[in-house]
């Protein structure tokens, strides 16, 4: 049976430590803008608001190229209820997860950075990685913009990004064929706040050239399979 594609919305945002009035039973509508000038506005649960608080600290722990800010916005309210539609979906987040220095042994860690929902029919944010100075791999990165965006009913959890490879900086990544004008597909788990999960959040990734297809077709991207070993990744859809 063809699986239904979930329509998503998203971004990230920080600012931990600041609470907000709650819009309608349980929900708070808060505006998220980040450094790759996209602004979305949504009402979300408490929830998911902890998660969001939790994923754009990462950002700030773990910098890849990204800074977002998370504001309150004025609710207008009929009776109990806010008049503000929930967002349908989104996913965001960042952290590191550990890469391999080779047939020599170690490791090392590479940050990363999602942003990615759909804004007036295009899905707009950003996907970008970091290798931070002092490992056994030279520093570098690139940077990347979503050009689609899926989660399947069937799963929740699960997010599929593609994205377009802006630039890229040192050896390490264009060494595994990400380039610049290059696609690359993502997939993202989401397993819970950090503080209730019983395993980490996951991500999967794979370059794929000049095919733009979106991730999670006819399994042409991996799912989830290197675990974020700090951070958080949301995930989520009304």
């Amino acid at each position: 049976m063809k699986r239904a594609i979930v329509a998503l919305t998203a971004a990230i945002g920080l600012t931990v430590g600041m609470t907000f009035p709650m819009a309608g039973i349980g929900l708070t509508q808060v505006t998220l803008g980040c450094s790759d000038g996209t602004n979305v506005t949504m009402t979300v649960d408490t929830d998911t608001l902890t998660s969001l608080t939790k994923s754009v600290q990462a950002l700030l722990d773990y910098p890849a190229g990204l800074t977002c800010t998370l504001a309150q916005t004025p609710v207008v309210r009929f009776g109990n209820v806010a008049d503000a539609a929930l967002v349908p979906g989104f996913v965001n987040g960042g952290g590191r997860f550990l890469g391999s220095c080779g047939p020599g042994g170690g490791t090392f860690w590479i940050n990363i950075a999602v942003n990615a929902h759909n804004q007036d029919g295009n899905v707009v944010g950003t996907v970008n990685q970091t290798i931070p100075d002092g490992q056994c791999i030279a520093a570098g990165g690139f940077t990347s913009t979503p050009t689609c965006l899926h989660i399947f009913s069937e799963d929740l959890t699960l997010a599929w990004v593609t994205s377009l490879v802006n630039t890229t900086s040192g050896s390490f990544f264009p060494s595994q064929g990400v380039t610049g004008g290059t696609y690359a597909r993502f997939s993202f788990r989401d397993n819970g706040n950090p503080d209730q999960q019983t395993d980490f959040d996951k991500i999967g990734e794979t370059p794929a050239g000049g095919d733009q297809t979106c991730a999670g077709i006819a399994n042409n991207t991996p799912l989830p399979f290197i675990n974020l070993s700090n951070g958080n990744i949301t995930v989520h859809q009304s």
